[in-house]
């Protein structure tokens, strides 16, 4: 018999007569809660990456900063909360009106209102930081897929001067090419390409998301605290930056909260099995989009309903999340050959799965290595979720030693919590994290973040009695504090990074009137260098294990030599093979290489050897200023047949051979008008016989 506690605003669960649960459970249970919260706490609050050797001392100092300031914040909240227990009345009346205010606002006024306010955060977030442009090489990539299935194809077939196109994260098979990713986010991204608004997909997703979120928040919390859960989701500036994206964690996290919904549904009553069936497609539906978070939720909510619902409910589900698998089942298996194989593996190799190895890129995977990222997922995560000056994961800790603790423990925290470890538990034995926008293979575990903070909230406001009225006091200062620093700063600093992704040729060239033009793209020498490799056939591992280690020069030498054995007729696979195999052999020599010495700092430096005079011409190059080639990639035909067609710029003698394939085609330079950082990319009409002139070449 579930009913609502409203002291709290938790759902709390007794036996049918009503008698407490049995001491021994109820102590195993707090005991449970402690644990989750030490273990949480331990993680979230330590800055274990720096002190394991996988985060740098930059990375230290700004957490000590951010400890300062969190003490520094805490010492004057202290202070003034002392002074407000002693005249609590004045300030407490206007709070509690609006606390009863806000909770007795009915619920479709309320959804609505964090619906448009959703909305519109994503408007105007997606032009302000991003310009309405993809910024991450997965969101170009699954762009770029989404192009393919806008046109009703599943793949197109790869150019024959690869090295022109290729981007990030594509992948080349059996003269094919397609992106690496599973289909699901391209789809969903190809119904705004069609309407020429794929900005506006992730904004739309996250609107359905908070309206998810407020459905399962209020099954499980009071309707207050389900509104403050609500509301944390509209004021979390991680979840506002990335719901402006192009990322896919935003429609993935999507069709995990509708399978919680979903789930919860499903054992009300009588409910039938619907809801179960929807639960079972919606976490399918997330699979064609993030399987391995999928998996990871799908293992938490199938045990779930089997112990609520029961074995019918639990087998329609996973009946139904089979059968939603099929889509994906045979995308995988028209594009890589084997149901089972994805993209991702088809072009990085076996390295590119779970288990503890040599990732792809050549580094060890361990799980000391693995609990140093997490660590740094959840630290970042306590740091920015909410934008608060005092960690954004504390009342998480309460929530769980408040659910677990005798009466209050509920299956449903229980869920809560198995659903919060999830995506980080299955993380833990895949080689690659990064942050952008915030630890973004966390997102999934937002939606428990959320619901237990609320709850936590609501426990500990429940259990103050004269601290009440100044701890509301801190929870309202404390957003205040997001909306007028917080979220604005965060934003400035993103506006202002990565301006060269902010560019629209596009419309420079609308504006010249284009229709038919191919645009070379003025790039760096390691930009140059890798695309080449590519274009040989050299595996992506192989591309980057080589760039890391391996000067420039001698990548230029080998490919020039590839050039000519292939003029002279070699066969190309013997080429590649003989390409492959002098690369090996440099990887294992721990060559004296050094980087951030060259324009393009990403280009190793051998600086015990001479600079060969075909090096010094590529690095002269670069120093006239280079732009991305990436960030268009996305934009072209994938066909490359029709429209304005962006191709990167090789060097006059390749550049002359792909205009040859393009005759009838207007030329177009996009590059820099200076050397300059600031100077940004133009377009020029370019002639052929002033080509190694405009592009930067001293001598052919």
């Amino acid at each position: 018999q579930m009913r609502r506690n409203r002291s709290d605003g938790m759902v709390t669960e007794q036996d049918a007569s009503g008698s407490s649960m049995n001491p021994g459970w109820s102590r195993a249970r707090l005991a449970t809660g402690y644990t989750l919260a030490g273990l949480l706490g331990l993680i979230a609050f330590l800055p274990w990456a720096g002190w394991l050797g996988y985060a740098g001392s930059e990375s230290l100092a700004a957490y000590s900063a951010i400890v300062r300031d969190w003490m520094v914040w805490t010492t004057a909240v202290l202070a003034v909360a002392v002074v407000l227990s002693i005249r609590p009345d004045r300030i407490g009346r206007p709070l509690n009106t609006w606390c009863q205010q806000l909770t007795a606002l009915p619920a479709p006024v309320y959804a609505a209102a964090v619906a448009v306010a959703v909305f519109l955060s994503g408007l105007v977030l997606s032009d302000v930081l991003f310009a309405h442009n993809p910024h991450h090489v997965d969101s170009v990539a699954q762009l770029f897929q989404a192009r393919i299935f806008s046109n009703a194809r599943i793949t197109a077939p790869a150019p024959a001067d690869y090295e022109f196109f290729a981007a990030t994260h594509l992948v080349r098979e059996g003269g094919r090419w397609f992106s690496q990713y599973p289909p699901g986010h391209a789809a969903l991204l190809a119904i705004g390409v069609l309407f020429r608004l794929p900005w506006l997909v992730n904004p739309v997703f996250a609107v359905g998301t908070v309206l998810l979120l407020y459905g399962a928040a209020r099954r499980i919390l009071a309707e207050g605290s389900a509104k403050l859960a609500v509301a944390l989701y509209v004021l979390s500036p991680f979840v506002l930056f990335l719901s402006a994206s192009y990322m896919n964690h935003v429609t993935t996290g999507f069709f995990l909260a509708l399978a919680l919904y979903a789930a919860l549904r499903a054992v009300e009553g009588d409910a039938g099995y619907g809801w179960a069936l929807t639960a079972g497609l919606a976490l399918a539906a997330a699979a064609t989009i993030r399987p391995l978070e999928s998996v990871a939720w799908a293992g938490v909510l199938g045990a779930w309903l089997l112990m609520r619902g029961g074995w019918k409910h639990a087998t329609v589900a996973g009946t139904a999340c089979v059968l939603g698998l099929i889509p994906l089942l045979a995308y995988n298996t028209i594009t890589t050959g084997h149901p089972l194989r994805f993209g991702y593996t088809l072009l990085w190799g076996p390295d590119h799965g779970l288990g503890f190895h040599t990732d792809p890129w050549g580094e060890p995977f361990t799980p000391l290595k693995s609990f140093a990222a997490t660590a740094l997922d959840f630290q970042q995560l306590n740091s920015f979720l909410f934008g608060w000056p005092f960690p954004s994961l504390i009342f998480l800790l309460v929530a769980f030693v408040a659910a677990f603790s005798g009466r209050r423990y509920t299956a449903t925290f229980a869920l809560l919590a198995g659903l919060l470890l999830a995506a980080p538990l299955a993380y833990f034995f895949y080689w690659h994290r990064d942050s952008y926008l915030g630890p973004r293979f966390l997102f999934p575990s937002l939606i428990p973040v959320l619901l237990l903070t609320a709850a936590g909230i609501a426990a500990l406001d429940a259990r103050l009695t004269r601290w009440r009225v100044p701890f509301r006091v801190v929870m309202v200062a404390a957003i205040a504090f997001n909306l007028a620093f917080t979220i604005p700063r965060s934003a400035g600093r993103l506006s202002g990074l990565e301006r060269e992704f902010k560019l629209h040729p596009e419309v420079d060239a609308a504006e010249r009137g284009l229709s038919e033009a191919l645009v070379l793209v003025k790039v760096s020498w390691g930009s140059r260098l890798i695309s080449r490799l590519w274009s040989w056939g050299i595996p992506a591992s192989e591309t980057e294990r080589t760039y890391r280690v391996v000067d420039g020069c001698r990548l230029q030498d080998a490919l020039g030599q590839a050039d000519s054995m292939a003029a002279a007729g070699v066969d190309s696979l013997a080429t590649s093979r003989w390409l492959r195999t002098r690369l090996s052999v440099w990887r294992a020599m721990d060559l004296p290489v050094a980087r951030d010495l060259l324009e393009d700092q990403s280009v190793r430096v051998d600086t015990t050897q001479p600079v060969l005079d075909q090096c010094y011409q590529e690095i002269v190059r670069d120093r006239t200023g280079f732009t991305v080639y990436g960030t268009l990639a996305w934009r072209n035909d994938p066909w490359l047949q029709r429209g304005v067609i962006y191709a990167r710029s090789l060097g006059p003698l390749r550049d002359r051979r792909l205009m040859d394939r393009y005759p009838q085609h207007e030329y177009y330079l996009y590059a820099p008008l200076s050397p300059e950082g600031q100077a940004p990319p133009v377009l020029r009409r370019l002639e052929r016989r002033s080509l190694a002139e405009t592009t930067g070449e001293v001598h052919q």
